[in-house]
């Protein structure tokens, strides 16, 4: 945010010859602040005196255009020639109605600690599956989806990785090595390289970020071979914005040159920011060809083996996951880990099958989604999930002194 005020500001004097002001409201992470606009335009559906919605992936825009809530906006023909329709098979921007644009690549993979799994004795894990290897019992970090929108990102790459069963067997089984859920996708990747977890899951801006802070010898992040995707954040102009014009402005910025490698570049260096390096992939296709980047970052128009991701699937189900993942999981979160440590002391296949039952086979997902908004329906199966939960988590621990 500090970067990006200071750099617009100075490309809006120099083009404009104005001031411009940014001002960002925040309200915990892309889900929350998605939630936060719906119920805005419920009670001012003409305009709700906030210009744009940034950050968050494509899902979140998706549900703005259903919502008939984004201002269409095509940029230039300069800046769409470097712009590549998609990414690894991903949309990089609205190539029918230019309602939203992607402004920054992410990757979605594992951060570790290098010191610490050495103390602990533990190999890097080699995919999201090994998360739930019962050596990293406590020591995994994760955060929850209902307020970080990268951290319900890597739900959904889970799930579309592995298929709806299996992704359930890992969602849990991690769950069950996590020590605790933090609300924030920063805070996961502080706590991984503070010490107090030794691996997690992480979008690659936080991982690059604390690897620059802790150096390459104490930190490591990589992207799980053929079981993730490269994303872009994306922007969109919000239906009645009320500064269009400058709002249009930040979009031809953002997607300039100028306004790309800011994003790439580290701090200090020309070009680049003045106190945050930003540690993001460029949209751009032309910007890896800058002398300091060309065969010397990873560039992901190369990579290879990403797994073929469904955005509408994901569109669909975005608060549904949510939900499943806070009562399968979060909220119940004290019981599941007792469970889990019981299944991996015993290795008693009753007791992992028990562990691993959810509420929900894949083909009950579109019912569940087409009547979400539904507040009563939503409501009434959140708390039977829950129960659902706790039931058998407790359970496993019976089943456990009956089996003895």
């Amino acid at each position: 945010r500090i970067e990006l005020t200071k750099a617009f500001n100075r490309w809006y004097q120099e083009k404009y010859g104005e001031e411009v002001a940014l001002e960002w409201i925040d309200q915990g992470g892309a889900s929350d602040n998605l939630k936060f606009v719906e119920s805005l335009y419920k009670k001012n559906p003409e305009g709700i005196g906030i210009d744009m919605f940034f950050g968050g992936g494509i899902s979140p825009y998706l549900r703005l255009k259903e919502l008939d809530l984004l201002e269409p906006y095509r940029v230039s023909k300069d800046i769409l020639k470097f712009l590549p329709d998609k990414c690894a098979g991903v949309p990089n921007y609205d190539t029918k109605d230019f309602s939203w644009y992607g402004i920054v690549l992410s990757g979605f993979g594992i951060l570790y600690n290098k010191r610490v799994l050495d103390f602990l004795n533990l190999p890097v894990p080699s995919d999201w599956d090994s998360l739930g290897d019962g050596r990293y019992y406590t020591w995994v970090g994760n955060g929850d989806p209902r307020h970080s929108g990268s951290l319900h990102m890597m739900y959904e790459i889970i799930l579309q990785a592995y298929g709806w069963r299996k992704g359930w067997n890992v969602i849990l089984s991690m769950s069950g090595n996590t020590k605790n859920f933090s609300a924030s996708a920063s805070s996961v990747a502080k706590n991984t390289s503070s010490g107090e977890v030794a691996v997690s899951l992480c979008i690659d801006s936080y991982a690059l970020a604390q690897i620059e802070v802790n150096g390459d010898e104490n930190m490591g992040f990589f992207f799980p071979e053929n079981l993730t995707v490269i994303n872009p954040d994306a922007i969109g102009i919000l239906k009645g914005a009320k500064n269009l014009v400058v709002a249009q402005r930040f979009i031809d910025y953002l997607l300039s040159y100028e306004g790309q490698l800011l994003s790439m570049q580290k701090k200090g260096i020309t070009g680049g920011p003045e106190q945050y390096s930003l540690n993001r992939f460029s949209i751009r296709s032309d910007v890896y060809e800058h002398p300091d980047f060309k065969g010397r970052v990873f560039n992901p128009y190369t990579l290879k083996g990403a797994i073929n991701y469904n955005f509408d699937l994901a569109a669909d189900r975005w608060n549904l996951l949510n939900d499943m993942v806070g009562a399968l999981v979060i909220d119940c979160h004290r019981s599941l880990k007792k469970a889990w440590k019981i299944c991996l002391e015993t290795e008693d296949k009753r007791l992992e099958d028990r562990f691993f039952e959810i509420p929900v086979e894949a083909g009950l997902q579109k019912f569940f989604w087409e009547n979400w908004a539904d507040p009563v329906f939503r409501n009434h199966y959140i708390n039977q999930w829950l129960n659902f939960s706790i039931e058998k988590y407790d359970s496993v621990l019976k089943m456990r002194r009956l089996y003895r």
